[in-house]
């Protein structure tokens, strides 16, 4: 009996000292933010554009090489996403929709990451020529 009792008291201290810091883990990023917010991501944004009318491109893909995240342009062509904090880093645009908001070629673009925020402004997109046979 006495050895379950310690078994028992063992097993409630490791719960709550499990608890204790999670909940100082969640203290933590509560009252300080996520990474972003700490200088440790950059965050990069711009606006896509034809090349041909000077008009925002919605539904663009946007996406740093070698990561996972991307993000698609809104109404206006812009853009904006958070990619962790290294020299170099490679976005690529994507024209994903098909022709709903005509057809673009790809393109790529070296981003050199030295400030916390960069703005890359207009990227200018070339439409893909349809050929009439």
């Amino acid at each position: 009996m006495k050895k379950t009792k310690q078994a028992v008291r063992r097993i409630v201290r490791k719960v709550c000292t499990g608890l204790g810091l999670t909940a100082t883990a969640l203290t933590f990023q509560a009252c300080y933010g996520p990474p972003q917010a700490m200088g440790m991501d950059v965050l990069i944004r711009g606006v896509v554009k034809s090349e041909a009318t000077n008009a925002p491109i919605k539904g663009i893909k946007v996406s740093a090489a070698e990561l996972y995240q991307y993000e698609l342009t809104d109404e206006g062509g812009g853009f904006q996403f958070y990619v962790p904090q290294e020299d170099v880093c490679v976005i690529t645009f994507e024209d994903i929709d098909g022709t709903k908001n005509g057809s673009y070629q790809g393109k790529e673009i070296s981003v050199n990451l030295t400030k916390n925020k960069i703005t890359l402004g207009d990227i200018l997109l070339n439409e893909y020529i349809l050929l009439n046979e």
